[in-house]
Order: structure tokens, then C-alpha cells, then sequence
């Protein structure tokens, strides 16, 4: 008989502790499934401003190789000495980082 009683004692008790019971809360919902949205849009949007930098950086280079090349022909190696590669380094840094940050800002 005891047994009988100790669940009807437990069954009591967890009416009594149980939570109320509500509906769904679908603004929640909705909010979360938005933030979800948001990041991966800006997940893409990073994807496609790395891979354009990247693209960018590869064709700074091959600007810069291009102009090395053509430095060691006798036509032009007068005109590009020591002091022209100095600057020409710094120079298309500055142009990848231009071209960089108006990527992101087009993201």
C-alpha cells in the first residue's frame, strides 16, 4: 500500500513543481532564425571579399614581377636603379591595401 501512496505523493509533486505550460514563443523563434541568417550572409560575404583580395594581392604581384623583368632589359635598366625599387615596394602596398579596403567595403 505504501507504494501506491509514494506515487501518488510523486505524481502530486511534480503537478505541483511542474512549469506552466505555454506555447511556443515564436518571436524568439524568429529572432534566432534571423541572427542565423545574418551570419551566414556575412560568413559569404567574407568568403568573397578573401577570395577577391586574394586575387587582387596575386595580380599586385605579377605587376611587380612585371616590372622587374622589365627593369633588367638594357632599354630601361637606366631608369630603374636601387633607389625606384625602393619605392615601388611601398607603393603597391599601399595600392593591395586601397584595393583591400574597398573590398570590405563593398561586402
Amino acid at each position: 500500500m505504501s507504494g501506491s501512496r509514494e506515487t501518488d505523493g510523486d505524481a502530486m509533486l511534480a503537478s505541483l513543481l511542474a512549469p506552466p505550460a505555454r506555447g511556443g514563443d515564436r518571436s524568439f523563434v524568429a529572432e534566432v532564425e534571423r541572427a542565423i541568417d545574418a551570419e551566414a550572409a556575412y560568413a559569404g560575404a567574407r568568403r568573397r571579399f578573401w577570395r577577391s583580395f586574394a586575387f587582387e594581392a596575386l595580380a599586385v604581384t605579377a605587376l611587380l614581377a612585371a616590372l622587374w623583368l622589365l627593369s633588367a632589359t638594357p632599354l630601361l635598366a637606366p631608369f630603374a636603379g636601387p633607389a625606384q625599387w625602393g619605392v615601388a615596394s611601398p607603393l603597391l602596398l599601399v595600392l593591395l591595401l586601397w584595393f583591400g579596403t574597398q573590398r570590405w567595403r563593398q561586402a
